[in-house]
C-alpha cells in the first residue's frame, strides 16, 4: 500500500469519525491531511489536476444537500462538509505544487 493511499484512508477516517465525534482541532487535522494529500498526489497530468479542482468545488457546493433527509441527512451532510474541507486543502496543495513547478521551469 502506497503512502498516498494511507493518507487518503486517514482523510476518509477523519471525515467520517469527525461527523460523529468531536475531535479537538479537527479543522487543523483536516487541513494538514488535505495539504499532504494534495502535495503527494499524482498530478503530473493536467487532467488529474483539473479533476481534483472540479471535485473540490463541486463537493463544497453540494455538501449540505442531504441535510433535509430524515435520520441520515445530518450525518451525511457532516461527512460531506468534512470531506469538502479536506479536498479544499488538497486543492490548495495542488495549486502550490503547480506554482512551484512553474517557478522551477
Amino acid at each position: 500500500m502506497s503512502a498516498l493511499k494511507i493518507v487518503r484512508l486517514i482523510a476518509l477516517a477523519v471525515a467520517v469519525i469527525g461527523a460523529f465525534v468531536a475531535i479537538p482541532e479537527a479543522a487543523l487535522i483536516m487541513a494538514v491531511v488535505g495539504l499532504v494529500m494534495g502535495v503527494m498526489g499524482d498530478m503530473a497530468d493536467n487532467s488529474n489536476r483539473t479533476y481534483m479542482m472540479v471535485f473540490a468545488v463541486t463537493l463544497a457546493t453540494v455538501s449540505g444537500a442531504a441535510g433535509p433527509l430524515p435520520v441520515i441527512g445530518g450525518p451525511v451532510s457532516d461527512i460531506m462538509a468534512n470531506m469538502s474541507t479536506i479536498m479544499n486543502a488538497a486543492a490548495l496543495g495542488i495549486i502550490l505544487n503547480a506554482m512551484k513547478d512553474r517557478v522551477m521551469e
